[in-house]
Order: structure tokens, then C-alpha cells, then sequence
């Protein structure tokens, strides 16, 4: 059997079963929920202090990196939920998400936040190692992350209606 017949498989009998047991996709969809609530509502208050700062004096700028830096272990986790319950919803309906230029856009942008994500890491570093435009490069992807989240989070209602 090749590896495209297994995953295949593997993809129907997950759509039947996720189809069949509505628990399982309410536990499934309630995750995606609670990931994206929680990392995004993070990133969101970060993103804000950091761009409440912007201008602020470089000592008020310093106490906001070790937030900064506990916020990763918040968003990256949920971050990862978010994708694995969205990849399971995915393989429920391959059919429906496949063929949709919405799901491949929200997927895109998806792609975006997490490069605008490592941007942010190497802004932060470049921060902490005092480089002469690191807080502006902190500032802009920042500001990216919020409205990436926002959008993704838009693009995610309106494919739940559309699919």
C-alpha cells in the first residue's frame, strides 16, 4: 500500500468517524476555539503593550520584554493547538476546504503570521542586544501580528459559513 493510499485512508475513516460522533467534533472545534482565544488574545495584549511603548522612554521599553518573552510560551503552545484542531477539522472535509480559495487564503495568511512570528523573535533579540532599529522592526511586525490575527480570525468566521 503507498503512502497516499494510507493517508487517504486514514483521512476517510477520521471524516466518518468526526462525522459520526458530534462529541468529538464539538471537543475538536471547542479546541481550535480555546487555542485561538487564548493565543490570539495574548499576542493581541502584547501586541498592544509593545505599540503602547513605542515612544515611550527606553526604560519603560525594557520592562515590557520579559513579558514579551513570557508571552511566547503562551501563544506558541496555542499556536500549535490551533493548528493541529485545524488541521483535523481539514481532514473531515477535504472536499469542501480543498476546493475553497477562502480556506487557501486564510491558510496563506496562516503562513504569514507564523514568518511575521519568527520576525518578531529575531526583533526581539535584536532589542535585547540594544541594535539601533530594533524597537522600530519590533514595532511594525507587531503591529502585523495584530491585524494578521484579526484577519485570520475573520477569514476563519466567514469559512465556517461558507463551508
Amino acid at each position: 500500500m503507498t503512502l497516499a493510499a494510507i493517508v487517504s485512508s486514514a483521512v476517510e475513516s477520521w471524516a466518518a468517524f468526526y462525522g459520526d460522533h458530534q462529541m468529538v467534533s464539538v471537543t475538536v472545534r471547542y479546541l481550535h476555539l480555546a487555542g485561538l482565544v487564548t493565543g490570539a488574545g495574548t499576542a493581541l495584549a502584547t501586541d498592544r503593550r509593545i505599540l503602547g511603548v513605542a515612544r515611550s522612554e527606553p526604560s519603560e521599553r525594557a520592562a515590557l520584554l520579559p513579558a514579551l518573552r513570557a508571552s511566547h510560551r503562551v501563544v506558541m503552545p496555542a499556536l500549535a493547538l490551533v493548528m493541529l484542531t485545524g488541521a483535523l477539522m481539514t481532514a473531515s472535509d477535504t472536499g469542501t476546504f480543498f476546493a475553497s480559495r477562502l480556506y487557501w487564503s486564510k491558510m496563506g495568511l496562516v503562513a504569514l503570521l507564523v514568518l511575521n512570528g519568527l520576525g518578531l523573535l529575531a526583533a526581539e533579540r535584536a532589542v535585547a542586544r540594544e541594535r539601533a532599529n530594533g524597537w522600530r522592526w519590533l514595532v511594525r511586525v507587531s503591529a502585523v501580528s495584530l491585524v494578521l490575527w484579526l484577519v485570520i480570525l475573520f477569514a476563519g468566521v466567514w469559512l465556517t459559513v461558507a463551508a
